[in-house]
């Protein structure tokens, strides 16, 4: 139930994000940790998250300037996936939990 209500809001274009300019590769690479302006993570696409309270940015992974990104919460959880994903996502081959950016950037 829960998959097929992102699923629909996916691709129904809840929100989608504007994009800051590339990050370096290496900073593409970096773990999640905690910057002045929020916490970071890189998803599994090289794309860097930067959480600021309720908002969201995203610095592209290197050559993904063009991608944009759909940022939804569902209950308590914040999910940022980029427009690529959604087709993989609706299909199946991908786990919506690689994009859930609460869990992701829960310390181990």
């Amino acid at each position: 139930m829960r998959r097929s209500r992102l699923l629909a809001a996916a691709t129904s274009g809840v929100l989608l994000l504007g994009v800051l300019p590339a990050a370096s590769s290496a900073a593409a690479a970096a773990p999640a940790r905690t910057t002045p302006s929020g916490d970071s993570v890189t998803l599994i696409t090289g794309d860097r998250v930067v959480t600021h309270g309720k908002a969201v940015s995203v610095q592209p992974g290197t050559g993904r300037a063009k991608v944009r990104f759909l940022s939804q919460t569902i209950q308590t959880h914040r999910y940022v996936i980029p427009s690529d994903a959604l087709p993989l996502l609706k299909a199946g081959r991908l786990d919506k939990q690689l994009f859930d950016v609460t869990e992701l950037l829960v310390p181990v």
